[in-house]
């Protein structure tokens, strides 16, 4: 098949993890001998990188690098709320990916219209779609459907490529449902999770992560990786450090990533005496991952609903972890608790409570035979159900079923998608 996928996040370089997902699912398309064309917005920090057979079309829509804001997460304000300019460039941003996709189609016709997040991707590949009357899949992520649940305009736009969707797929059951709540039909919807590559999370090298970080081998640590915005909980996990440093006076956590938040979680550390317990070492490379989560004692997902409403989908460093064969403690919210089963492959705690997460810490680290039962069943759970390759396989049955309904349809047969997928 011949795919176009139109997305607002692709890995900008080798060490970038925004829109890992779409980058993975292209390349383990491109793997299986199918043609993966990718549109995606430029940014300043594109190089080049080994594109793993993936033809990859970036688009300018503003002259030079100091607005161009749109995608690859930098749009939105710790994930809340756009930025200001945002709304002014996204005119030119729409036009600019969809005439891209219109030449390229021309050039070399495409099977499958794939838009990554309800908006703009997905509004993009449905009007796209339309235009080549070629099928048209959409997936969710997270914050799409969180932006479409706040804003009546966005929800509108929104539904411009849920309409002409044959299939809409979101990463958990509960992303899929608030979607629903915000007008997606429910028969287009289905749920296909987030993928992850566990072998290669499986031969992490934490001793390596220890000695780039100035970590003794012995310290305990606990680690969490992500975006620094209020939807992933952090501000929980610095105050559950505190009520753990008192059985544990040598452990430290380590929260890799960027964001808004990043001043504001060094601050709490400061303000509860624990700048030598709190460790925010920025973005960690992609390439260096899988031995972050080596590193780790135990893995922290302590993912919430903000007070605006937004959560997360599925998040790829709860399924990273859990392929690294780590003891996962998470939340019970969105996708967490699609893929762990508390108890069995790591725990669940409620969400915005720093006292459970201390609690579900200290029983970890206190209790080595039982951190080594979560983290085995945890990779193990990954592997069968969350492996890039079954992932893969779902969308080709999905490509596969929305490209028979449409030559039905084109052809005169009645009949209606049918969404495939668990």
């Amino acid at each position: 098949m011949h795919v176009c996928m139109i997305t607002s996040s692709y890995p900008r370089n080798a060490s970038d993890g925004a829109g890992m997902y779409v980058g993975s699912l292209a390349r383990g398309l491109a793997a299986r001998g199918h043609t993966v064309e990718v549109i995606a917005p430029y940014d300043p920090l594109v190089e080049p990188s080994d594109s793993g057979g993936v033809l990859v079309h970036r688009f300018r829509y503003v002259v030079g690098d100091r607005l161009s804001i749109l995608g690859h997460g930098r749009s939105l304000e710790a994930d809340v709320r756009l930025k200001g300019a945002a709304p002014f460039l996204m005119p030119a941003y729409m036009l600019a990916a969809g005439s891209l996709a219109m030449r390229l189609h021309r050039r070399s016709r495409f099977d499958i219209i794939h838009g990554h997040w309800a908006v703009p991707g997905g509004v993009i590949a449905g009007l796209v779609s339309k235009a080549t009357r070629r099928p048209l899949v959409i997936t969710l992520h997270g914050s799409d459907v969180y932006l479409t649940t706040k804003s009546g305009f966005v929800a509108r736009a929104a539904r411009v490529g849920y309409n002409q969707a044959s299939c809409v797929t979101a990463v958990s059951a509960d992303l899929a449902q608030r979607a629903i709540s915000a007008g997606l039909n429910e028969g287009r919807s289905c749920v296909v999770p987030s993928g992850v590559a566990s072998r290669r999370f499986a031969s992490g090298d934490g001793r390596r992560m220890r000695a780039v970080l100035g970590i003794d081998a012995n310290r305990p640590v606990i680690g969490a990786l992500g975006r620094l915005v209020h939807k992933k909980g952090f501000c929980d996990l610095v105050d559950a450090i505190k009520l753990v440093r008192l059985s544990h006076p040598d452990i430290l956590c380590v929260i890799g990533g960027q964001g808004d938040l990043a001043e504001t979680l060094r601050a709490q550390a400061r303000a509860l005496g624990l700048e030598d317990r709190v460790l925010l070492p920025g973005a960690i490379p992609w390439e260096q991952a899988p031995d972050f989560y080596a590193m780790c004692d135990a893995v922290a997902v302590p993912s919430v609903v903000d007070r605006w409403g937004n959560v997360d989908g599925l998040p790829l460093v709860l399924l990273e972890a859990m392929s690294s064969g780590r003891p996962v403690i998470a939340t019970a919210v969105a996708g967490n608790t699609d893929a762990v089963v508390d108890g069995v492959n790591g725990l669940l705690i409620p969400p915005a409570a720093p006292e459970s997460l201390a609690d579900a810490l200290n029983r970890v680290l206190d209790d080595t035979e039982l951190a080594c039962e979560l983290g085995e069943n945890a990779r193990r759970a990954a592997g069968l159900r969350y492996d890039w390759d079954v992932i893969v396989g779902e969308f080709e049955a999905i490509y596969s079923d929305a490209l028979s309904t449409s030559s039905h349809e084109r052809s005169g047969v009645s009949g209606e998608a049918r969404p495939t997928g668990s």
